[in-house]
């Protein structure tokens, strides 16, 4: 694709959407891989990869993503560090507490969401570029900061999707 196309030319968010977007950016985490993750199981990947919150030890767990607010899921590809998939997009509902029980992680679901279905074509199918700098350890970030630097590599056929 050109790279003239960039993501929100396919999303079409509005000025007032961008600022209250984040885009969670998923890189390979212990030895798991995003889009592989995401391939094996989207809804899994979207959940507990795309909504995930770090536990801190004094229990304030920092709130990353906001009530209201979208989020923009992107899943690095092992072809290449440069090109990540969309995975979904979502409309945060409602933060959730850190589970009484320990999962094993310093993970876990910190959000209840809503799927926004009219961008669900998207998923799976949509690779874009972006340069993550080396040590660069910020996974999410403002829309208004990114979405301008996102250009469209290449849309799959419905067929070659990822989900």
């Amino acid at each position: 694709m050109s790279d003239d196309i960039m993501l929100n030319d396919l999303l079409h968010l509005t000025d007032e959407e961008i600022s209250r977007t984040h885009i969670r950016c998923c890189i390979d985490y212990d030895s798991y891989n995003p889009a592989e993750e995401f391939k094996r199981n989207p809804d899994m990947f979207n959940t507990e990869w795309v909504l995930a919150r770090k536990k801190n030890k004094n229990g304030n767990d920092a709130e990353r993503l906001h009530k209201g607010w979208k989020v923009v899921g992107l899943a690095r590809l092992p072809i290449d560090k440069d090109l990540w998939v969309v995975t979904c997009v979502k409309h945060i509902s409602n933060t959730l507490d850190r589970p009484e029980k320990d999962n094993g992680t310093d993970y876990y679901v910190g959000y209840e969401d809503e799927e926004l279905t009219e961008y669900h074509k998207f998923c799976g199918r949509v690779i874009v570029r972006y340069h993550k700098n080396q040590g660069e350890a910020q996974p999410i970030y403002n829309a208004e900061t990114l979405l301008n630097k996102l250009p469209v590599e290449k849309v799959l056929p419905p067929k070659d999707s990822l989900q």
